[in-house]
């Protein structure tokens, strides 16, 4: 499966790149957790893994995030993605478009 990070900055957290997000540098224990997580998301194929994994406490969304789906980095972080499937009869999984990583109820 390939993950796809829609915003500059979730790949840069990915790959090391800490230095210029300020709110990040200074929380090294999230950039970890995050890793660590987007790892986890990376071995999925099949959308019962997830839920499967308790540790990332995967919910589907409703209301104004419809269509998102949301894994839990810790009590407060969550990171936010769409699964895209080419059948999606057979729950495979071939893409995740991660969309962002927010703090719970932070706008």
């Amino acid at each position: 499966m390939r993950i796809v990070f829609i915003k500059t900055y979730l790949s840069d957290l990915f790959e090391g790149e800490v230095k210029k997000y300020k709110k990040y540098k200074s929380n090294p224990q999230l950039v970890k957790q995050y890793v660590k997580t987007i790892n986890k998301l990376k071995g999925i194929t099949k959308i019962e893994q997830l839920y499967q994994i308790k540790s990332l406490n995967y919910e589907k969304k409703v209301g104004n995030l419809e269509g998102i789906s949301v894994v839990w980095i810790n009590k407060q972080y969550r990171i936010l993605f769409r699964e895209i499937a080419t059948n999606p009869d057979n729950l495979i999984i071939d893409l995740l478009e991660i969309e962002d990583l927010s703090k719970h109820y932070e706008k």
